[in-house]
């Protein structure tokens, strides 16, 4: 009935295109012919097969080592199973060809897989992060100064605003994407964007500038013949008119509500007119059957019968059963309306053999339910009681499909949050090992550079000078070993502070135990061994205390014991008696305890935040909440210290910074930073809760 979907799909069809276009570089004829048929093959929804053309075009792009390729088929392979719906394995290969991208600095790539990105996230419910994503798309356009670009950005952002229930803000970027569309003269991406622009009208109550959206696109569309548009302005001009009947029959305006109905059957036939011509049968089968429930709806009985009839055989024609299911149980009410129970019978009948065949749970409760309510009005209660216990048991079994696909869905999210943490650590052993091979490589060559100039200083001394140059070179040598020694001396510093920390994880109980054995002899033993027990019990004491503190620094007893709110209040009162920072804290959990693993890593994420601003920030205030929501946690941190280019810090100095967003991206939340220099820096934090077990 709507235009939103069809439009989401054209949008990126178009992105699709558009990233194809934005390459030139010389490949293969080869790989531009599978790159070029998959491209039509998405066009044409056939994305098995786009998917098949892609993998080989993957082959010679990787041959070639042409990376450019490699992002450009990573994105049209994300595209093509984001339209399967496969939304796990879209967001694995547009993420893929996004950092693909940014590596290679191809803006075009990157833009349209943060929109594709933007959307696999939109339809899996993390709606603050498409938005995200959307952004950031827009930007890159406005840097590229590419408006069309920017256009298609505006209509990912009017369709999630559209979806959010934002009209206002729906609507402004509509009209930002149709400006931009008719001023570049892309006529049919404008004609595209009045279509968009009527359905947030449509939203909007404003029924009649939806309409005019919708004329003039028809209008636009059959001059340039824009099939596809043309199809779809019908519909759309359908619809508003037969809602404007049905307010108008509600208003018991009988006549004026029969004229609109009569405008929404002549526009929906309209519609089958072309898809007729056009031999599109698939499309066929979805508007008879639309068009048989608005016809039922408006009364007319005979029309709804015939169109759900002709559904059910263009959908036998194309071998298409689940739209054949529709239409038998849509041709099944049409016939309880009339009161012909048997006919009606006869379709859930067959309409029930066929969702059983194709395993269709939800369905085979509908039409149970439907068989039920028909032999109830035919007083056959016997009966009537078999199909409402089938479809009881039909939706227990759908419950029961349905908390298993989403017990599946946490398992495979928690796999690929898991797989992406590895390559995370794989990435930052990347860097540490490539570091430790560059200072090896300036080492060398800075020996090889100094002995260089050693040998060249002492050739050109003469032989009277052997004596001294043997001198220098024993205190080069000596200078060696004493270097070496420092080393050694650094290097059994840190194995000693190694082997502190790990001191607390059994020996404190053991040194507890011991006290308490001596405690139980003291008083047995004489007084002069009483006395040296005492000493040996006080030293035990003491090592017993040391080892818990260095438990505390590792994991605070109030966190464990207590929670995460005592444990931040007790972290900031330590900094506040210190007297140089004020603290304003403001923290509103509900009194429940968060999950263990989250409040750790929250706990984790403060203290790297204040240790930051403690070191480095030369901070006289702090700012920090912590508020739960019903369905997230908000946190938000600021300081008002000298603040700092994220850029421009030196390598090693932002590992804190990737900390944080680690462990925030471990939780599944979103971490925003905000700093510059003498303007503080401001971090806002959010985590999504869990909700009922979910």
């Amino acid at each position: 009935m709507k235009a939103s979907i069809i439009y989401i799909g054209i949008l990126l069809c178009f992105s699709s295109f558009l990233s194809f276009t934005a390459l030139s570089m010389p490949q293969s004829d080869d790989m531009h012919r599978l790159i070029r048929k998959a491209g039509d093959m998405n066009m044409r929804f056939k994305y098995d097969s786009a998917i098949a053309c892609l993998d080989s075009a993957y082959a010679f792009a990787e041959e070639e080592n042409n990376q450019a390729f490699i992002a450009h088929i990573n994105r049209l392979k994300g595209y093509a199973y984001l339209k399967k719906h496969r939304y796990d394995s879209a967001d694995y290969y547009l993420d893929k060809a996004l950092k693909q991208a940014k590596s290679t600095g191809n803006d075009t790539i990157s833009a349209i897989a943060e929109l594709n990105l933007g959307w696999v996230l939109q339809q899996t419910g993390k709606s603050d992060s498409a938005l995200y994503y959307y952004q950031n798309a827009l930007n890159i356009y406005r840097s590229m100064a590419d408006t069309v670009g920017m256009a298609t950005a505006y209509n990912y952002l009017a369709v999630y605003y559209k979806f959010s229930g934002d009209y206002d803000k729906g609507l402004e970027n509509a009209l930002h994407a149709n400006y931009i569309f008719l001023k570049s003269g892309n006529l049919e991406r404008y004609v595209n964007s009045l279509i968009q622009l009527g359905n947030i009208y449509e939203r909007l109550n404003d029924n009649d500038t939806a309409l005019a959206c919708y004329e003039k696109a028809n209008r636009l569309s059959i001059e340039n013949d824009f099939q596809r548009y043309i199809v779809s302005s019908y519909i759309n001009i359908a619809v508003i008119h037969y809602k404007l009947g049905k307010q108008l029959m509600e208003n018991n305006e009988l006549l004026k509500a029969k004229e609109e109905y009569n405008l929404t059957k002549k526009y929906y036939q309209n519609a089958i007119k072309i898809e007729e011509r056009n031999r599109n049968k698939s499309s066929l089968t979805v508007l008879y059957s639309n068009f048989s429930i608005l016809s039922r709806r408006m009364g007319d009985d005979s029309a709804a019968i015939e169109s759900a009839k002709k559904s059910i055989r263009i959908a036998k024609e194309i071998n298409d059963p689940g739209a054949q299911l529709r239409a038998l149980n849509n041709l099944g009410i049409c016939y309880k309306e009339i009161n012909d129970y048997s006919k009606a019978e006869s379709c859930y009948l067959e309409g029930l053999a066929l969702a059983k065949k194709l395993n269709h749970t939800e369905e085979l409760g509908n039409i149970a339910g439907n068989l039920a309510n028909i032999y109830e009005l035919e007083g056959n209660y016997k009966k009537a009681l078999e199909y409402s216990g089938q479809k009881a048991a039909y939706r227990d079994s759908l419950f029961n499909e349905k908390k298993q696909k989403l017990i599946e869905k946490h398992k495979t999210n928690y796999e690929i949050l898991h797989l992406k943490d590895l390559n995370r650590i794989k990435e930052l052993d990347k860097k540490r090992i490539r570091a430790e091979r560059n200072v090896t490589v300036w080492v060398g060559i800075s020996v090889v550079v100094l002995l260089l100039g050693l040998m060249i200083f002492f050739r050109m001394r003469a032989r009277k000078n052997r004596i001294i140059a043997e001198q220098r070179i024993q205190k080069l040598e000596d200078e060696k070993k004493l270097m070496a020694a420092q080393a050694v001396l650094v290097g059994q510093e840190k194995e000693r502070e190694r082997i502190a920390r790990e001191l607390h994880d059994g020996i404190g109980v053991l040194l507890s135990t011991a006290s308490i054995h001596f405690s139980s002899v003291e008083d047995k033993a004489d007084k002069e061994t009483g006395e040296m027990l005492k000493k040996a019990n006080k030293l035990l004491k003491e090592a017993s205390k040391e080892v818990r503190q260095i438990s505390h620094n590792m994991m605070p007893g109030v966190l464990s014991k207590f929670g995460l709110q005592d444990a931040i209040e007790d972290m900031f009162e330590d900094v506040e008696d210190a007297g140089e920072i004020n603290v304003d804290l403001r923290l509103e959990l509900g009194g429940k305890r968060l999950p263990e693993d989250m409040e750790i890593m929250l706990y984790r994420v403060i203290q790297e935040m204040l240790n930051n601003t403690l070191k480095h920030a030369k901070a006289s205030k702090i700012t920090f909440s912590l508020i739960k929501e019903s369905d997230r946690v908000k946190m938000e941190y600021a300081d008002d210290g000298v603040g700092f280019e994220e850029e421009n810090l030196p390598e090693g100095k932002n590992l804190g910074l990737s900390g944080i967003r680690s462990r925030v991206e471990y939780l599944g939340g979103t971490v925003k930073l905000d700093s510059r220099p003498g303007k503080g820096t401001r971090y806002s934090i959010v985590i999504p809760l869990k909700v009922d077990g979910k």
